[in-house]
């Protein structure tokens, strides 16, 4: 595993309709989501390293979804989820959403269970109805 220092700066590149990655693990992700208006997806950097790739869904009036979170396999338990979850929480406010939105969804190895368990660690909470679909409140009403 490439470790990196826990001080590397994490930064959101916002992509347009080209999304060329370095990573061919990125790169896949990105082929799987969809580009067009109602979506805006970035790519996070580590430093000098692209580290993941996140897609949301805009076109909901109070509500930001998180549609996509990918970290590489090589750069997960560095921070980059975290940070991605607090920049999409700051864009909903930024935007003027009241709620953050996810539909736990694993993309690799990783159970239901403990994606939603790491989602909660966050402050996001599941629905009783629909425990994988989980909201942040952003403070607007």
């Amino acid at each position: 595993m490439n470790m990196k220092p826990a001080n590397e700066e994490i930064r959101f590149e916002v992509l347009g309709s080209q999304r060329i990655f370095e990573s061919a693990e990125l790169q896949d992700r990105a082929n799987q989501n969809s580009w067009d208006e109602w979506r805006k997806q970035y790519r996070i950097w580590l430093g000098d390293h692209e580290a993941a790739f996140m897609t949301f869904d805009i076109f909901l009036p109070n509500e930001l979804n998180l549609y996509e979170l990918f970290v590489a396999t090589e750069y997960r338990g560095h921070g980059v989820g975290t940070a991605a979850i607090r920049f999409a929480a700051d864009l909903g406010r930024r935007m003027g959403k009241a709620q953050l939105s996810i539909r736990a969804r694993p993309l690799s190895g990783q159970s239901q269970d403990d994606l939603i368990a790491w989602y909660i660690r966050r402050g996001l909470t599941p629905r009783a109805e629909d425990p994988e679909f989980l909201m942040l409140n952003l403070g607007r009403n």
